[in-house]
């Protein structure tokens, strides 16, 4: 009994492990995006950049706007006293010890030389740039997981159009070996039929090795890490009856509010806020301070319990003035090239953004058309290898009339295939532009 209960248990340990080995989970586009959208490392980076950013505008209004305070203490003992000699006699004077403790704060006064708010300013708009580089990192990551999902059900269905192909194959070398055995068909005919069979054989393979790294590539877009496998749910399908929009709207949309364009459009506001920084360094620097200073100085022959403590308190205002004007002048100047290139820049970018949505949109154009001559290429391709199969077996047409119907059928089956799968890339890549 207690072996057979070992055996038993063994049994039942071994189909666990081979039901978690054989675990596949499945995804829909959605649910897809919704995993990349918690898992992907770009994703992640991005939200940690944007974080850091908020956290560098707390820095900033602590740094220009809560007075600098610093406390410092200094203890030290006149090893050698200095000497100071009166009608040939020599005086030390100073203590052997000396203990201060100083306690100051500044404010810089927030006009001329120190643009504070200037520097405000630009912390913040680095927090909205990193924000937009957050919403760039999610929508290049959708785009990924789209362009995956679609090419997982476009090698499916390519799979079993060569799948297919072989069954036939296999179907019609049964026939055409039963025919060869009556003394229908010639032995030739049954070679051409085998080899047909054998030569099909490797498209299948190849199509399943095409399949399972576009699963592994999927699932690497999602972020996901583990050993799991994975596969989707849907069918490659087109919407004839789906309307993205009028063209020039679009383009106009694209040109003028996509992220790239919008993350420029930050860069220049900070690089006008350097230029105000930048001739800001041709003024003075005004700041208010206080100084409490707590301190004693006392010789050796006092314990340091007795030592008495003395309090000195100043306030004012200061100044510090830069009057390197040259130096100033070429951060200046630096500075002012900075944004005419970023002017230059965004034009280019809106440009070529521009170029890029009416480059996409023509491939959706082409792949539309396709798809719609495809499809009735497809009916009739269907309809002529049923024809071709019927008329061979009753001994109307010959051998080579099958083959070449079948080999029609497959082609415009990929061809029609791979017309939805040009467009719904196409259509990804457009809705990145438009940020949908």
């Amino acid at each position: 009994m207690f072996k057979k209960f070992i055996l038993t248990l063994f049994i039942a340990l071994i189909g666990l492990n081979f039901s978690y080995a054989q675990y596949k989970k499945s995804y829909t586009l959605g649910e897809a995006i919704s995993e990349a959208m918690k898992n992907n490392s770009d994703i992640i980076n991005a939200r940690f950049d944007r974080l850091k950013a908020t956290e560098k505008v707390s820095q900033t209004y602590d740094e220009n706007l809560v007075p600098t305070i610093s406390l410092t203490s200094q203890y030290y003992q006149a090893f050698k006293k200095p000497i100071i000699n009166i009608f040939d006699q020599n005086y030390e004077f100073g203590t052997d010890n000396t203990m201060t403790h100083t306690f100051s704060v500044s404010e810089p006064l927030p006009f001329l030389g120190t643009p504070v708010f200037s520097g405000i300013r630009i912390a913040k708009y680095y927090a909205n740039l990193q924000n937009e580089n957050v919403v760039s990192a999610e929508s290049k990551v959708k785009t990924q997981v789209k362009k995956s999902y679609y090419n997982v059900l476009f090698l499916k269905e390519v799979l079993e159009v060569n799948s297919k192909s072989l069954q036939n194959s296999i179907d019609n070398l049964t026939v055409v070996e039963a025919r060869y055995r009556n003394g229908v068909n010639t032995e030739f005919d049954f070679l051409r039929a085998k080899v047909k069979v054998e030569s099909t054989r490797p498209n299948v393979s190849q199509s399943e090795s095409n399949l399972t790294i576009s699963k592994k590539l999927f699932k690497n877009a999602m972020g996901l890490k583990g050993n799991e496998d994975v596969d989707v749910i849907g069918i490659l399908t087109y919407d004839s009856s789906e309307v993205m929009g009028s063209t020039d709207d679009m383009l106009k949309k694209i040109a003028e509010n996509n992220v790239s364009v919008r993350q420029l459009n930050i860069s220049q506001l900070i690089n006008k806020e350097l230029v105000t920084i930048d001739k800001a360094g041709f003024m003075p620097k005004f700041y208010l301070f206080a100084q409490y200073q707590f301190a004693a100085n006392e010789n050796n022959d006092k314990p340091f319990l007795n030592w008495r403590y003395y309090n000195i308190f100043n306030a004012g205002i200061g100044m510090t003035w830069d009057l390197n004007f040259f130096r100033n002048s070429f951060k200046k100047t630096q500075s002012e090239l900075e944004v005419r290139k970023t002017d230059e820049t965004i034009s280019d970018i809106k440009q070529k953004l521009k170029i890029s949505g009416q480059n996409i949109i023509s491939r959706m154009d082409d792949a539309k058309k396709r798809i719609t001559a495809n499809l009735e290429t497809v009916k009739l391709a269907e309809r002529g290898l049923e024809l071709a199969n019927i008329s061979f077996k009753n001994g109307v047409i010959n051998q080579i009339d099958v083959l070449d119907a079948e080999l029609m059928l497959n082609q415009t089956k990929l061809a029609y295939l791979q017309a939805i799968y040009d467009y719904l890339t196409a259509r990804a890549e457009l809705e990145e532009l438009l940020e949908k």
